[in-house]
């Protein structure tokens, strides 16, 4: 009795090993983004916006050759989680480059109390979100961000107000993809936040 418990606690073992090689050795499709709140909020309560996003760069490569060979099965989506307080996260979803901005941002303005609507409409302001660069390179023993875009709000198709997010990062690279996917998600992070939102809405005297 007391060897076919050790025989099937031997046989749980290997095929959880199994299992944890597998999913260790498995190649993967998307890349894991995750995006921090700053802690203000409700300062804009009150003002709507519609949310619009463009593609803009003239490289639309994300990957240096070699960062290229460690996502050689990357499809074009990043999988965007929201850092909660107490160590939690909150999966939003799978989005190409252009919506995991949008969905980010949407993320910071209703944090600050703007409302996002679903559809353009006569006097609802613009809040337009211009990418301009987003680079990941690996260089020796260092994964290198660089992300630039620009937000701007237009009020009756007139431009009002503008600025410009640019930014790096590096990070010395560890074993796997989980030192390049660390550092996207801090300068991600960190540019997301820079923007100066209330600031926009000054400018636009909105």
């Amino acid at each position: 009795m007391v060897l076919k418990r050790v025989k099937v606690g031997f046989k749980v073992t290997i095929l959880l090993l199994v299992a944890t090689l597998s999913c260790s050795c498995a190649k993967k499709s998307y890349i894991d983004v995750d995006y921090r709140l700053p802690s203000a909020a409700d300062t804009l309560a009150g003002r709507t916006v519609f949310v619009e996003t463009r593609d803009l760069r003239s490289d639309t490569e994300i990957f240096n050759k070699s960062a290229k060979e460690k996502f050689k099965d990357f499809t074009g989506l990043f999988s965007l989680s929201l850092e909660m307080p107490g160590d939690q996260q909150k999966i939003l979803g799978a989005y190409p480059l252009p919506r995991l901005f949008e969905t980010a941002l949407k993320q910071r303005l209703q944090k600050i109390g703007v409302g996002v609507t679903g559809e353009p409409s006569s006097g609802v302001p613009v809040f337009q979100i211009n990418i301009n660069q987003f680079h990941i390179d690996l260089v020796g023993q260092k994964w290198m961000a660089d992300i630039s875009y620009e937000a701007s709000l237009t009020q009756d198709t007139q431009l009002v107000a503008r600025e410009v997010v640019t930014g790096s990062a590096e990070r010395l690279k560890v074993m796997g993809s989980g030192g390049a996917e660390k550092v996207i998600g801090e300068i991600f992070t960190e540019m997301i936040n820079r923007l100066n939102i209330e600031r926009l809405f000054q400018q636009a005297k909105l």
